[in-house]
């Protein structure tokens, strides 16, 4: 069902298995996008690799997501940092997953940003407007991923280049999971 704040999906990358759409949002120049593929592997597989991560710590590395920690309600805590040539700032993330079964065969993972969750790094923008899920459905011998996203980069950056992003970083982050 449409709703009047979304606009349709469009299909913009269709390879390896791995199919990316985007659609506007309204009332922000930024888009959502929604990634789709097939794994051959088991849904408790899926969700440890998503849930599993490096700890958090002072000048991680860049681009890796970090696990800052699993509070008393289950809710997990990442860190993302991505440096940007100058003169663009560079940007982190701190977003927290709460998992949800829905049944013995699929598993939802809610994802928000949660940028209080840790303290601001020096010279770079904290992203405050995070909001999506990992939806993993076990199909028989393999488990079907999807992920839908949407992000504020905050500042200055040109609508143009981050939805481009949009393509490019769904598509290594599903390469990569397979």
């Amino acid at each position: 069902v449409l709703s009047f704040s979304q606009h349709q999906w469009k299909l913009n990358k269709n390879k390896e298995g791995i199919k990316i759409w985007t659609r506007a949002i309204k009332d922000t120049p930024y888009k959502e996008y929604k990634a789709v593929t097939h794994a051959k592997t088991s849904l408790k597989s899926v969700t440890h690799e998503l849930l599993n991560a490096p700890l958090y710590m002072k000048n991680c590395k860049e681009g890796v997501s970090h696990l800052v920690k699993v509070n008393q309600d289950g809710h997990y805590f990442f860190y993302v940092k991505n440096k940007f040539p100058w003169p663009v700032k560079d940007r982190d993330v701190v977003s927290k997953l709460r998992v949800q079964k829905i049944s013995d065969d699929t598993i939802k993972l809610h994802i928000n940003a949660a940028p209080e969750e840790i303290p601001l790094e020096k010279s770079t923008l904290r992203i405050r407007e995070l909001s999506g899920y990992w939806l993993l459905e076990e199909q028989g011998n393999e488990v079907k991923i999807t992920q839908q996203l949407y992000i504020n980069p905050e500042g200055t950056l040109p609508p143009f280049i981050t939805n481009s992003l949009l393509i490019t970083g769904p598509f290594k982050t599903f390469t990569t999971l397979k």
